[in-house]
């Protein structure tokens, strides 16, 4: 195991209470991220900053590049950006799969400006429209690349660019540079001693845009600041007790939050290793199945990871590798983490897994269980110090009403220096941005008595079966002890009668012999309540997933709104057909398309009736197309 810690133990409320004597003023090097990036490059010259290794394989040999390198790399790449005309409040947008010229695109444009990491993996009209939001001065995309469209997609978009923006193209794969826009070229003619420019951020300049999931429609741009990403710097080092012996893997998708702060600015502000195994990171099976060998060879200290990629862990253990570099605890950013996978992993390699409560919004996490305490499996912890977080209901004008007592379910609101001011377009503010500085989570929750935060589904995920309220993630609990289940997603299904009825999603482990029948008796026989016993099991061959490698449950809702409108619908045309569909609406959210392929002899103002009648029972707004 790592080196003690050493810092002061973090065991409970109290010794939150204990660091917060001390005003966050004093404790902070600086208010611009800047300074503390600089401070990493400048810890150990020498010492490897990251290892690349390109194909998910641990025997490639990994391309290195120390901590002195990067910084020069950086200093070019902020010259460039200043020299191309970027200024403290322009942004750089890059679309890149994650290598080490991610990282220099992202601190260099942190330096010259404000740094905007997009889904390289998104369509070309989001990229749009995400360019045009950002307002970005400069486009750095990964250039023609075998097994890449982006280059390409980049340019069938290029007529919605808007004219005054420069697009650079970076070469990181082995793909033939391109003369007039090779970014490594352009950077290469700048110095790499020192900026060229005088910048000195203020605590609420903009330093990044980072962009909502997006699981729907376009993602939103978020705006963080320097003083968010100063506070968290100090705070999550703090809570994890980092140092810079700690060598960590860059495997989270780097247009995440939790890839660009804590894959990116704080692992290199803390002056860690860094592993890059692959450019698409847990994405790539191939790492997956070698990530014990990674581990053992690159001495890997901070165990991390989705929940999906810690359950598929979970179900495949060390086959007798040295896994001793691992501290005794690690870290998911996901309170929706089974605790029977937790359970699992800790008797598999002996790290309690840590599953911290956060989002974009927040900068990342601003709870997290005590790396010295009781973790409480199934809460999100303690409040980071210095933030606050309230359980409040709301009036019906959307402003704070009362705080619910200890225990009492209601709506999570957080306030604190890492909340972001706001997102770039100011409409989707509304709501969200709360009187005296209060973020409107949209999440449900309780505070115990002791100060750990329990989240008890977001108000959407929540299943209401005839008035009972069910956490899905009950569910997802007692299918995860099943031997033959690696992942399960718990949604609701539309139900006449109930409103709504649980279902479940299931991937199995490769060569399973479980039925969908199986698995549902395991769960009716298991479930702790006996509402939240899924009413229909479906099996998957592999579980839809978010780009931050979560159960993508719009995408499953939709599906299982579409099963149950097909299954009420299926003889209202007589012999003929009927399809449906299901749409996410702007205003109605989603809908239902019923489409009539043919009247199987039925009248159109008698079909039209008959679907009338099924679908007055269910919430959802619904249309019927003809052909």
């Amino acid at each position: 195991m790592s080196a003690v810690s050493p810092f002061q133990p973090l065991r409970n409320i109290h010794d939150i209470e204990e660091l917060e004597r001390v005003p966050l003023e004093q404790r902070l090097l600086s208010w611009d991220v800047n300074d503390w990036i600089r401070q990493g490059f400048d810890l150990a010259p020498q010492k490897v900053a990251i290892r690349y290794v390109a194909d998910g394989n641990p025997e490639t040999p990994a391309v290195s590049v120390t901590y002195g390198e990067l910084k020069q790399r950086v200093t070019q790449a902020a010259n460039l950006f200043h020299a191309l005309g970027v200024g403290p409040d322009d942004a750089v947008l890059y679309l890149l799969p994650t290598t080490p010229h991610l990282y220099t695109v992202m601190l260099g444009s942190l330096a010259a400006g404000v740094s905007c990491c997009i889904n390289w993996m998104l369509e070309p009209e989001h990229w749009a429209g995400l360019i045009k939001g950002s307002r970005a001065k400069i486009v750095v995309a990964l250039g023609p690349t075998p097994g890449y469209e982006i280059w390409e997609k980049l340019a069938s978009i290029r007529a919605d660019i808007p004219a005054g923006v420069t697009v650079l193209s970076a070469q990181a794969l082995g793909g033939a540079p391109l003369k007039e826009t090779d970014f490594d070229a352009l950077a290469a003619e700048q110095p790499g001693d020192k900026l060229a420019f005088t910048r000195k951020a203020q605590r609420s300049d903009i330093a990044a845009y980072v962009h909502s999931g997006g699981t729907t429609g376009s993602p939103k741009l978020v705006r963080l600041t320097h003083q968010g990403f100063s506070y968290k710097f100090w705070a999550n080092t703090l809570v994890m007790a980092h140092t810079a012996d700690d060598t960590i893997f860059s495997d989270y998708p780097m247009f995440h939050i939790a890839g660009f702060f804590g894959r990116g600015i704080m692992a290199i502000a803390d002056g860690m290793e860094i592993v890059i195994p692959s450019p698409s990171g847990a994405r790539d099976k191939r790492f997956i199945e070698n990530y014990w060998k990674f581990v053992e060879k690159f001495r890997i200290s901070i165990l991390s990871g989705v929940p999906t990629t810690l359950a598929q862990l979970s179900k495949m253990p060390p086959s007798g590798e040295n896994l001793s570099s691992l501290r005794p605890y690690g870290v998911t950013g996901s309170t929706a983490f089974p605790a029977e996978v937790a359970r699992a992993l800790e008797n598999i390699c002996g790290v309690r897994m840590l599953a911290s409560y956060g989002a974009t919004e927040y900068t990342q996490n601003v709870a997290q269980p005590p790396r010295d305490g009781d973790p409480r499996y199934g809460s999100a912890g303690l409040r980071l110090p210095y933030t606050e977080i309230k359980i409040v209901e709301l009036d019906d004008g959307g402003r704070i009403k009362r705080e619910c007592a200890p225990d009492e379910i209601g709506l999570v609101v957080v306030r604190g220096p890492s909340v972001t001011p706001g997102y770039v377009d100011e409409a989707a503010n509304q709501g969200v941005l709360l009187p005296d500085g209060w973020f409107n989570s949209g999440d449900l929750g309780r505070i115990d008595p002791d100060g750990f935060l329990w989240i008890t589904g977001r108000a959407k995920d929540v299943i209401i079966r005839g008035g009972h309220n069910i956490d899905p993630t009950v569910i997802e609990e007692t299918l995860l002890k099943h031997p033959d289940v690696v992942l399960a997603a718990a949604v609701s299904k539309p139900d006449s009668y109930a409103g709504e009825l649980p279902i479940a999603y299931v991937q199995l482990v490769p060569n399973a012999k479980a039925t969908a029948d199986e698995v549902q008796a395991f769960a009716q026989a298991n479930s702790p309540e006996r509402a939240a016993a899924p009413k229909e099991i479906i099996l998957i061959e592999k579980m839809p997933l978010t780009d931050v490698g979560k159960p993508a449950k719009v995408q499953l809702r939709l599906d299982a709104a579409k099963r149950a409108f097909t299954a009420a619908l299926a003889d209202v045309a007589g012999g003929g057909t009927v399809s449906v569909d299901m749409v996410a609406d702007p205003k109605q959210g989603n809908r239902a398309v019923i489409k009539v392929g043919n009247s199987g002899g039925v009248s159109r103002q008698e079909i039209e009736g008959r679907i009338q009648e099924r679908m007055k029972y269910y919430a959802t707004p619904y249309e019927i197309r003809w052909p």
